[in-house]
């Protein structure tokens, strides 16, 4: 990321001839680095992981349950997760954060630039927090939405009214039953595996940041390597944002039952690409360290 920063305002927000999906570090940082004034907001950023991970794991695994039950002709079941890590009982939300969030992400348009903006909304909204929170507030505003839709799910087939009604009016018979999840499988399954990946870069992210924060109160020496990787966290935030917004496209689309719907597979393939280089970068700080 060489080279100095040239103000978003001097420079087209998303150059028409240049996808978003390829845009270079430096463009990336030019149209972020604005966004990020540091303040005093603060959460329990661990907590609010360990709830929203909870959250996206047992919602992912009720889909891959009914897309493999419905292959095979057979009744949908949701298999224990007990053994995963319980997070605080105490601990509390900044739901109207959450909300607000939620709110930017919701019945979108399709499309790159469309999710740029949306990312870039975002991290606007906020512009106090630390990145690694940045990041672990729009997973978790993501899983309030997606956890609740596959909960109700869940409980729509039974004789609870209550669930009903209220999935009726989010729409979840439309892709939760045939013959919505017969046309809708393979997109699931999809949206199933970038959710899966989105958080092993948030993994990696929150063991960036306690690397950085252990080394700063036991040593002054920082590794080279660790330096690289934190000057290059706000980009790696931007990414998980920019694949957030596009699995809540892609789960507003599927609702609706709408012939255009957030195509995936070209967000999926460069957070991997990006959690790759991530992993590599961790290990070489660690040997530095070692």
């Amino acid at each position: 990321m060489a080279g100095k920063w040239v103000p978003i305002s001097e420079q087209e927000t998303v150059r028409d001839e240049l996808s978003v999906l390829t845009m270079s570090d430096h463009d990336i940082m030019n149209h972020i680095h604005a966004t990020h004034i540091p303040g005093d907001e603060k959460f329990d950023v661990d907590s609010l992981f360990l709830f929203t991970e909870n959250i996206l794991k047992r919602a992912s695994l009720i889909v891959d349950n009914v897309a493999l039950d419905l292959l095979h002709g057979t009744e949908a079941h949701l298999e224990s997760l007990d053994d995963m890590m319980s997070p605080k009982a105490s601990f509390n939300p900044p739901l109207c954060t959450l909300k607000r969030i939620s709110g930017e992400m919701q019945c979108k348009t399709p499309g790159e630039e469309i999710a740029h903006k949306i990312t870039m909304s975002i991290l606007n909204k906020l512009s106090g927090y630390s990145w690694d929170a940045k990041a672990v507030l729009t997973l978790a505003a993501f899983a309030l939405d997606f956890g609740g839709f596959w909960l109700l799910a869940q409980l729509h087939p039974t004789d609870h009214q209550l669930a009903k009604s209220v999935g009726i009016l989010k729409r979840v018979p439309a892709i939760s039953r045939r013959p919505g999840l017969q046309k809708h499988r393979k997109a699931l399954i999809e949206l199933n595996m970038l959710i899966q990946t989105i958080l092993e870069m948030m993994e990696c992210i929150l063991e960036l940041e306690k690397l950085s924060a252990v080394l700063a109160y036991k040593t002054k020496y920082v590794p080279a390597a660790l330096s690289i990787a934190m000057e290059h966290l706000p980009v790696d935030v931007y990414w998980v944002i920019l694949a957030i917004v596009a699995c809540a496209t892609k789960m507003c689309g599927l609702t609706r039952d709408e012939d255009q719907v957030q195509e995936i597979a070209p967000f999926a393939h460069k957070l991997n690409i990006v959690l790759y280089l991530l992993k590599m970068q961790i290990k070489i700080c660690k040997q530095q360290i070692g």
